[in-house]
């Protein structure tokens, strides 16, 4: 169990009710990686969502025409969210997370958090608004990742900067 000290001073769960506090740590506990392990891949179901306390994570995906995995996103922030397509109903993680320092995290049970948020509709709204800002940071950096890519791809030859 995590203490409601540690949650409230979470980014997603600033300002909650401590009713809400303690109900979510009730199905919360910390964990800690050592630097090269996999938190949680696409092969493996996940009921656990992550809020990064220290360290830094590489979230990645194996695009099946590529040699290597893509990476999507580093965290290194305390607070970020990862892993919460749990949380959205979903029964396992569409990207793999990798600790590439030490890292602890919150890590959350998915399917107790979506029922508890979907039995406290007031606090569900709120933490469901800072999910959906969270994953729309997310896309936004992936979007322009992605035009940057096609530009580059698109660009002739010619018009490429040398060093």
């Amino acid at each position: 169990m995590v203490d409601m000290k540690t949650l409230s001073g979470l980014e997603l769960f600033v300002g909650l009710p401590d009713r809400a506090l303690t109900a979510i740590a009730a199905f919360s506990e910390k964990k800690r990686y050592a630097p090269g392990e996999i938190i949680f891949s696409p092969e493996r179901a996940s009921e656990w969502a992550f809020l990064l306390l220290q360290g830094s994570v590489r979230l990645t995906v194996h695009a099946t025409s590529l040699p290597e995995p893509v990476t999507l996103a580093s965290l290194e922030t305390p607070g970020q969210a990862f892993g919460f397509s749990t949380v959205l109903g979903q029964g396992h993680h569409n990207s793999s997370a990798e600790a590439v320092t030490a890292v602890e995290a919150v890590a959350i049970n998915g399917p107790r958090f979506l029922d508890y948020l979907e039995k406290d509709p007031d606090v569900g709204y709120v933490v469901m608004r800072r999910v959906a800002g969270a994953l729309s940071r997310r896309l936004a950096t992936l979007r322009r990742h992605l035009l940057e890519t096609i530009i580059d791809y698109e660009r002739p030859p010619s018009t490429i900067p040398e060093n």
